[in-house]
């Protein structure tokens, strides 16, 4: 829970009762700057209190239920980050894989995208699964090296 000082509600109320006043003289919503001239305070004090005056939403809100499934804000908070990880880490992987020669790239992309042996990629590649292996490990290290 979050304990607001009386001071700034009392502040918050003189906002509000002010932003009347101005949205009547002015016939619009009153600035920030508009608000802390007409009540000689700083701007900041102004949006501190107007922050502190405004209703919190908890994360376990529900925020929607269908078929007894119940939907919290938590929940598409957590998928917003998800979502934002895999395009970086999509963005990374693209930039990583643009510094491989040909061959390099169609080792790992048979590798890791195709899920394919060592000993397959040997033979479609016309090499060895221990040279496939030695590959691989130096396009690692050296992926490695880039990445950091």
């Amino acid at each position: 829970m979050i304990k607001v000082s009386r001071t700034l509600k009392e502040l918050s109320y003189k906002i509000f009762q002010t932003r009347e006043k101005l949205l009547d003289l002015l016939g619009r919503e009153p600035t920030i700057e508009e608000l802390a001239e007409k009540m000689q305070i700083d701007k900041e004090e102004i949006v501190e209190a107007l922050e502190a005056g405004s209703e919190v939403e908890s994360i376990y809100k529900p925020i929607h239920q269908k078929e007894g499934n119940e939907i919290r804000l938590m929940d598409k908070l957590e998928e917003k980050e998800h979502r934002e990880e895999k395009i970086l880490d999509h963005m990374l992987l693209q930039q990583l894989l643009g510094t491989l020669e040909k061959e390099e790239r169609t080792l790992i992309y048979m590798r890791y995208f195709q899920d394919k042996t060592q000993s397959q990629v040997g033979k479609e590649l016309g090499i060895s699964q221990v040279q496939v292996s030695r590959m691989e490990k130096k396009i690692m290290e050296n992926l490695r090296k880039i990445g950091t």
